[in-house]
């Protein structure tokens, strides 16, 4: 019998499971339905082959129990997380170079969002703090849509120290914040660039705004909420630095 484990152990569904096994994100075992059958299913058995994965067959009643009723018939064991190298991102800057970083998002949904959004629009890594912030971890893995597979995620130890580096290395520093004094549509992002996002509650520390460039804002229509989900507000500026670099 499988081992109990606990929900940040999981990663589940299909097409999480896959890009998992593409992206060769470290895996221990993988769970499957008997009843699960198809191309995925066929090509996540092929992979698991290839890196040695092992797999077990089990009704489908078993996996609910390990992992509710929504891992349409896979549910794979996560080993640890392995985060890309921040130097090593330095050293392999393109000119048009575009980071993502992220100052404390400390909701697992919004991080996987966040890198599935930056993934699809073109950022060439997202870094993360190593504190008060969430971690590459199989409910971001599963949140991203296998993003985070794919996509290098740094973890460093002083986030303001990380934006000296790619300042230092010529990025243009772009931060968003509900106090920005200039709309993101301003911006020119058609250079090498960095995005910063504060946190959901309390945006961009001081000192991490001291670090950029130009303070950015999303306009709104109305005000009364305050501002947008750090997710949402990812999206928007990310979908603004793919369309400049499309023109």
């Amino acid at each position: 019998m499988p081992e109990t484990p606990t929900q940040d152990d999981l990663i589940w569904g299909r097409h999480p499971v896959l890009e998992a096994l593409r992206g060769k994100r470290p895996l221990r075992r993988l769970l499957v339905a008997k009843e699960a059958h198809g191309p995925i299913i066929d090509e996540i058995f092929n992979l698991a082959r290839q890196v040695r994965i092992p797999y077990d067959l089990y009704d489908k009643t078993h996996l609910d129990r390990i992992a509710g009723t929504r891992h349409q018939g896979v549910v794979a064991y996560a080993a640890a997380a392995s985060y890309a190298d921040f130097e090593q991102i330095l050293t392999d800057l393109s000119p048009q170079a575009f980071l993502v970083f992220l100052d404390q998002i400390q909701d697992p949904h919004n991080l996987g969002a966040i890198i599935r959004s930056a993934h699809a629009l073109g950022a060439h890594a997202v870094i993360v703090p190593e504190r008060e912030a969430a971690g590459l971890s199989p409910t971001v893995l599963k949140t991203s849509a296998g993003a985070a597979a794919h996509l290098p995620v740094c973890r460093v130890a002083n986030l303001q120290k990380a934006l000296q580096k790619i300042a230092e290395c010529g990025l243009f520093i772009a931060g968003l914040d509900a106090e920005g004094e200039q709309s993101f549509t301003a911006v020119d992002f058609d250079q090498p660039c960095a995005l910063v996002i504060g946190s959901e509650g309390k945006g961009l520390r001081r000192m991490v705004q001291k670090r950029c460039d130009t303070l950015i804002r999303i306009p709104m229509a109305q005000d009364s909420v305050g501002s947008f989900n750090a997710s949402v507000a990812a999206g928007i500026v990310l979908y603004e630095v793919f369309c400049q670099r499309q023109s």
